[in-house]
Formats: structure tokens, sequence, C-alpha cells
């Protein structure tokens, strides 16, 4: 009877359970996958996103990825940062008035689509973007991805993937070595914030 009482939370905890282990699933493969993107290219310290892209690039065989600054009024509706898959090359579009992190996030968002071969298979509209690039012949794209929810496994995987990256640059920056008082202030928050 107790057992039939509970259907209803066993049911629940296990939903929880599940979810969880799909949580994990993901954050193992991005772990995985910027560990590997890091020992193939180097993730740059400090990070500087135009070196990033440069080794990105030599490691793809010179596909190169180009940055394209876009208005709010250019960007799709709800969507912050998109990926255009070119045969040759590859466009990231952000919003020009993003500070320089947060532009950085949103192309590193871009780049774990990528790392991640997310546009395998995948069609975008790409109706709405000749005007802004007018020379880019519709037939030429082979997927468009844009940023906006993060309710698919696909948008978790690349935003998870774009902080990794960003976590990694900052962790294992090297920390230039400060004398007196100063230093002795920065060693006890650094051993308090566990760096």
């Amino acid at each position: 009877m107790d057992r039939i009482s509970r259907g209803g939370d066993d049911r629940a905890e296990l939903d929880v359970r599940i979810r969880r282990a799909g949580e994990s699933a993901v954050l193992r493969r991005c772990v995985g996958l910027v560990r590997r993107l890091d020992r193939a290219v180097g993730i740059p310290m400090p990070f500087e996103l135009e070196e990033f892209l440069d080794r990105w690039s030599r490691y793809r065989a010179g596909r190169p990825v180009s940055l394209f600054p876009m208005t709010d009024a250019e960007l799709p509706a709800n969507t912050c940062g998109l990926w255009l898959a070119l045969p040759d090359r590859d466009i990231v579009g952000f919003p020009m008035a993003a500070p320089r992190n947060h532009r950085d996030h949103i192309v590193l968002h871009e780049v774990g689509h990528m790392l991640a071969t997310h546009a395998d298979g995948l069609a975008g509209p790409v109706d709405g973007f000749s005007g802004l690039v007018p020379d880019l012949d519709p037939a030429m794209v082979r997927s468009v991805l844009g940023r906006s929810a993060y309710d698919d496994v696909q948008e978790q995987e690349a935003e998870l993937i774009a902080s990794l990256i960003m976590h990694r640059s900052l962790t294992v920056a090297p920390r230039l070595p400060v004398a007196g008082r100063i230093g002795m202030v920065i060693e006890r928050l650094e051993r308090t914030l566990d760096r």
C-alpha cells in the first residue's frame, strides 16, 4: 500500500535521476571535447579570441572563422549569436554592442557547436541573411545555427563548451609574482578561493 501511495514520488525521483544522468553525460562529453581541443590547439593564456580562432582554423586544415558583428536589428529575433557554415569557411555573427567578454563567450558558443559537430544534417532558413551578406549565395550555406534558448542538448553542450574554454584559460593562466604585503594578501585570497 505504501508503494502505491508513493508512486508519484518514485516517478518524480526517477525523472530527476534520469535528468542528472543525462546532465552528467553532457558534462563528461564536453569536458572531453575541451581537453582534446586544448591538447590539439592550445587555449591561449591569457585568452585572446583572435589567436584562438587562428589556432582553431589551422587545426581544421585552414578552414577560417570570420567574425561578423551585427546590430540588434540584423540578428534574428531572440538570438544573440549565429553560425553560418559555408563549404569553405564559417561565419559567426554576434551583437556588435556586446562587451568583449560577452562577445568572446558568444563566439566560443558557436565554436562549441562546430567542435561538437552539431551542424551535421541541420539546415536553417537563410532567406533573411541575403541582406546582411549580399554576396552570399543561399545555396552555399550548409547550415545555420542561432544561439537563443538553452533547452535542447545541443545548446547546452555549446554553452558548456564555451564556459569550459573560458574557465580553462582563466584557471591555468600564468600569474605574475607580486612582492611585499600586497603579494601576501593576493596569495591568501588565492588560497581562500582555492586557485
